[in-house]
Formats: C-alpha cells, structure tokens, sequence
C-alpha cells in the first residue's frame, strides 16, 4: 500500500481540479493524464508513484467523500466539495436542460390554463375559417390575373 501525505494529496487535489476539462478530452484512456499527475508529484515530494497510484488514490477520496456526505460527516479534506470530478456540461446538455425547462414550463402552463367553453371554440374556428376563405379569395384573384404560359 502506498501512503501518501496530506501535502501530495492536496497536490493530486488541485492537479486534478485544475486541468478537468483536460480529464474528460483524454476520453476512456486517461492513462497519460495520470502519469503526468504523477510526474509532478514525484518531482515535487521526490517520491516513485505511478499513474495507478494517483488514479486509485482520487477514486477513494471521491469514495471517501460519498460515503461521508450519505452519513452526514463533515470531510477531512474541504477542497474536494467543489464537485470538480464531474464531467462538466457540454451543448448536448445544454439544449438537454433548455428542452427539460421548457417541457416543464409548458406543462405548468397547461395545468395553469382553463378549457375553453364551446362557445369560444366555435367562435375561434369560426375567425380561422374566415381568414382562411379571405386568403384563399386574393390568392384565387391573383392566380386570375397572371394566367400560368402553357
């Protein structure tokens, strides 16, 4: 087991915080990003990690970190609850949220709204049936005007 100090992990802590965009472009293979972790720490404390080491020592602090806020305890190390190992919103997840919100938004709408009565259906139909025949009577006018060439 390898130990680390409070110093190297607060190190791995920023490391990862700084570049996560970093993180999440390396996509599923993320070993070159922890080994360059790694390389920093070890030429700053001068010890023999390896990318492993700094990958397995993140996941137990985020481990760590679950199990802690599930049972209500306060965390030893206070930088890790800036949520920065999630993956950060891209535009598939903006227009995600923007559709959700709007979904939402309209559904409250709806249950907000009264029916209309009969009365104002008929009424409404009777005004689009009336623009429509106004429309339908200057385009048949114009379509008379400019005979179509054979």
């Amino acid at each position: 087991m390898v130990e680390w100090s409070n110093a190297q992990i607060c190190t791995l802590i920023d490391e990862r915080r700084n570049r996560n965009i970093e993180y999440y472009n390396f996509g599923r293979n993320r070993n070159e990003f922890w080994n360059s972790i790694t390389n920093r720490i070890n030429q700053e404390y001068n010890t023999s990690f390896n990318g492993h080491h700094c990958k397995e020592q993140f996941s137990n602090l985020v481990r760590n970190y679950n199990v802690a806020v599930e049972h209500g305890e306060i965390i030893r190390v206070h930088n890790i609850l800036t949520y920065f190992w999630e993956r950060p919103e891209d535009e598939f997840d903006r227009i995600r949220n923007i559709n959700t919100s709007n979904h939402r938004r309209n559904r409250d709408i709806e249950n907000t709204i009264s029916a209309l009565s009969i009365e104002e259906v008929e009424h409404e139909l009777g005004m689009r049936s009336s623009v429509r025949r106004i429309n339908w009577g200057s385009s048949d006018i114009s379509r008379r005007s400019h005979p179509i060439p054979l």
